[in-house]
């Protein structure tokens, strides 16, 4: 028992010296408290999992060695690798370590795992996500580091964990590492994940990169000789080196460029580090540059200065391409000593540079961070700002239990939710498990949040449900339901007028629907049949109804045939039938030309008496003609125009298209004025996308014939399209 006590405290101080090692600031009191935090979880000391130990350290390293963060982060890492969602209790871990490690943990473990066919999802999406569910940002630097060490992890790992890790490395948390200025840690990203995603591709590039080495090292000592001698000459003290183009990189190029390996040019760069006070730094790089240039002819065009205006993500460097022996392209890259730690390590090396208060340095450094996050990638900066920033207050996402992400809009509740995935499921819904806990159908959601939809075969929708979803889409698609639910015996009740129909030999047709609707004082045909349906409406009235109508009908018509005769002698005295002979002078009789068709001498017409207005006149091509032809056939005369008598003047419309240029108005109305010497009433152009316009002229003429050749004259000026007579 002695002797496991005595490694039990070796293995103590050893841990507890690697993490001395790690940060200065971190102390015995707070390895006191992660070893009683994990003593509280297991137990015991010997329980406590040696390889959950490992992990943690490793991460640990990659957190503080290769991002920069201190001794919070070291504490946070190891509480977040022993806190999986059985232990996890953040009350708890406030107690122990403080706020601090608790909101990071907490957003390290609200973290989702989004699942291989969801990766589909933007970047953009998935760092608002992270944004939100993250209250310090140091979340989701630790979260790269976990992502870096599974990464290099990964060999012993099956083919299909492989792809997957890679995947969702490559496609989400690569470009976050980019945007942070992790260019070190970007880099192996793509690298590591092309190995797995593109194995074939990674192995030939590696293959061909190591068979150039050799010739690659000796062109880059060659390029660099002159300009170290040059360098320490003007007193300029700096490292410089070369350095292979990433695996990733070269690959890139070549199918951008669409050139084969060798075709790349570039697959190396040279790197001036330039140590100097951060007073001289700019003045010295362009003076590296300056020096450079002087040896090697540049291109004004491959020009970078992101030490005038760095990058979002802080980085600052001087990039110029220039000819370098054998007329060969050479990047070359030129920063100071603490431009190139923040090329490597990000924000987190700003920190270390502050000059103003530890306190205020920490609080800057995080709060730039989520800035750089937060603002959208290039793409994302020519979108309308407003629209933009609706997007990033309004918008939550929300999984479910398969990690298939949803996207809602704040407000939006568990029944929103149902809906968006299927209407059927919507229907159902009778509350839902929300993160474990069940929750009923008004519950709010928050982004995050993993949502399990409960369902019940007996529930349907109620009015109520409007009040509760906010999506427009699910309240249309709750209404739909409610009305077809309101209509459930509409099928019987349109099958039972139907057969009572058909009893009365009386044709089953819109017409002697619409007629029924109207006598028993339905606002639509579905309530009329519904009324039957529910038994509101005695079937048996139908028959009483049909009588009714008929009797009226029959009244109408002897009133119009009264009026028929009475317009015959007055129109024509010497004839006994009911042909019009109509004419723009005759005053005899109440007749009017249709509006509906503006009908005009030379187009075959017809009359239709109306009850109190008189004869209307249409032509026989009007929209409404088959109308009135197949409901009202007692009401029709013939009509023909008096062609023995002087014709007025007929206003008509004509639809005009064509392309808009200078001068086709004027021509227009010069054509109609002077050359047809018709009076034009009025002219309207509207113009249209591909400089065409489209128009409609008002314009009066005698006859048909006059009109067809004036619509003949309009189309053969050069670019009219079309030109055709409006009926309204």
């Amino acid at each position: 028992m002695q002797q496991i006590k005595k490694l039990e405290k070796a293995m103590q101080q050893q841990i507890l010296n690697t993490l001395k090692k790690l940060h200065p600031n971190f102390n015995e009191d707070d390895f006191s408290s992660l070893w009683r935090y994990l003593i509280q979880i297991y137990g015991s000391e010997t329980n406590i999992e040696q390889n959950k130990l490992n992990r943690a350290i490793e991460l640990a390293k990659i957190s503080v060695w290769e991002i920069n963060l201190g001794r919070i982060a070291i504490i946070s890492t190891f509480v977040y690798v022993f806190s999986d969602n059985e232990h996890y209790n953040d009350e708890e871990i406030g107690l122990f370590f403080g706020e601090e490690v608790e909101k990071i943990v907490s957003g390290l473990i609200k973290i989702p795992v989004i699942q291989l066919d969801k990766l589909s999802i933007q970047t953009e999406k998935f760092i608002n996500l992270l944004l939100t569910i993250s209250t310090d940002v140091r979340s989701i630097l630790i979260k790269l580091a976990e992502m870096l060490f599974r990464l290099r992890n990964l060999k012993d790992s099956n083919t299909q964990e492989q792809i997957k890790t890679a995947s969702e490395i490559s496609v989400l948390y690569a470009p976050i590492a980019h945007r942070l200025g992790l260019y070190a840690i970007k880099t192996e990203m793509e690298d590591l994940s092309m190995k797995y995603l593109h194995t074939k591709t990674y192995k030939d590039i590696a293959k061909k990169l190591e068979a150039t080495k050799a010739a690659r090292n000796n062109y880059i000592e060659q390029f660099i000789a002159p300009l170290k001698e040059e360098l320490l000459k003007q007193n300029i003290q700096c490292e410089i080196k070369g350095r292979p183009k990433s695996i990733f990189s070269i690959w890139n190029k070549m199918k951008k460029q669409g050139v084969e390996f060798d075709e790349v040019y570039d697959k190396f760069a040279i790197r001036v580090i330039i140590d100097t006070d951060l007073s001289q730094e700019k003045a010295k790089c362009w003076q590296v540059y300056s020096i450079i240039t002087d040896k090697y002819i540049p291109n004004p065009r491959r020009l970078r200065d992101w030490i005038s205006a760095p990058k979002a993500s802080g980085y600052e460097s001087l990039h110029t391409t220039v000819i370098g022996p054998e007329e060969k392209w050479v990047e070359v890259q030129i920063r100071t000593r603490r431009m190139d730690e923040i090329a490597e390590k990000g924000q987190a090396a700003h920190w270390k540079y502050k000059e103003n208060k530890a306190g205020q340095g920490k609080s800057d450094w995080l709060g730039k961070i989520r800035e750089v996050l937060e603002k959208p990638e290039k793409s994302f900066q020519q979108e309308n700002n407003e629209d933009k920033a609706k997007l990033y207050t309004d918008e939550i996402f929300v999984f479910t239990p398969d990690g298939d992400l949803k996207r809602l809009h704040r407000g939006h509740t568990v029944l929103d939710f149902a809906f968006s995935i299927h209407t059927s499921i919507g229907e159902k819904c009778t509350g839902a498990i929300v993160n474990g806990r069940i929750e009923n159908i008004r519950h709010v959601l928050k982004n995050g949040d993993e949502v399990k939809v409960l369902t019940s075969k007996n529930q349907k929708p109620k009015y109520e449900w409007l009040e509760i979803v906010k999506s427009p889409r699910a309240r249309a698609k709750i209404k739909r339901v409610i009305k077809a639910e309101a209509y459930k015996d509409l099928d019987f009740g349109k099958e039972a007028v139907k057969q009572k129909l058909a009893q009365l030999k009386i044709g089953f047709n819109d017409i002697n629907i619409n007629q029924l609707v109207n006598y028993f004082g339905f606002k639509s045909t579905l309530d009329f049949y519904q009324a039957v349906g529910e038994g509101k409406l005695d079937i048996h009235k139908i028959k009483k109804a049909f009588v009714e109508i008929s009797e009226k009908e029959h009244e109408e018509k002897h009133e119009s045939e009264s009026e028929l005769r009475i317009f015959s002698k007055a129109v024509n005295p010497t004839r006994s039938d009911d042909f019009l002979i109509i004419e723009n002078s005759l005053q005899t009789i109440d007749y009017h030309l249709a509006k509906c068709c503006n009908p005009i001498p030379g187009d075959e017409i017809f009359g239709f008496v109306t009850v109190s207005k008189g004869t209307k006149i249409h032509k026989k091509t009007c929209p409404n003609a088959k109308d009135m032809f197949t409901r009202f056939p007692y009401r029709i005369v013939e009509a023909k125009w008096n062609t023995e008598r002087e014709t007025g003047e007929f206003n008509v419309q004509l639809f005009i298209s064509g392309k808009d240029k200078v001068g086709m108005i004027n021509t227009i109305t010069q054509i109609i004025a002077k050359e047809f010497k018709l009076n034009l009433r009025a002219i309207t152009i509207h113009p249209r996308k591909d400089n065409l316009f489209e128009g409609v002229i008002i314009t009066s003429v005698n006859n048909s014939k006059q009109l067809n050749n004036l619509i003949d004259r309009l189309k053969k000026i050069e670019d009219v399209y079309e030109v055709k007579r409006k009926v309204k």
